[in-house]
């Protein structure tokens, strides 16, 4: 019996195929995951900036005395406001409901509520 060596020169063609098809795969999956991470990234950027405003409302609603009842609008570029003041229970208190929504995603919303002083009455 003949044994037949094997060249130790270089790969076939199979072991070739092979290889470039786990270096595809791999690469696929690198480009998902880079895809994946730059949507969460804009999500996350457009959910701050709905936070962002919805804070700096309520600091307004702290600073300057509002009126009872429901304004809406835009407070920066592509972010949407609702702001809602309601009396409560005690006369020196309003609440202050304030939703923002930052673009068309809704998971970049906000929804922030305080209790503000009342301005004063003379």
């Amino acid at each position: 019996m003949t044994r037949r060596r094997r060249s130790a020169r270089g790969f076939t063609l199979v072991e070739a195929v092979v290889a470039l098809a786990v270096v595809a795969m791999a690469a696929v999956a690198a480009e998902r995951l880079l895809a994946r991470s730059a949507r969460t990234v804009a999500a996350e950027r457009a959910a701050v900036r709905a936070q962002l405003a919805a804070q700096a409302l309520l600091a307004e609603a702290r600073e300057t005395p509002l009126r009872l009842g429901t304004s809406a609008g835009t407070a920066q570029p592509d972010v949407r406001f609702e702001r809602e003041v309601r009396a409560t229970e005690h006369p020196a208190l309003r609440e202050v409901r304030v939703r923002t929504q930052a673009g068309d995603d809704p998971g970049a919303s906000c929804e922030l509520v305080e209790v503000v002083r009342a301005p004063r009455t003379r």
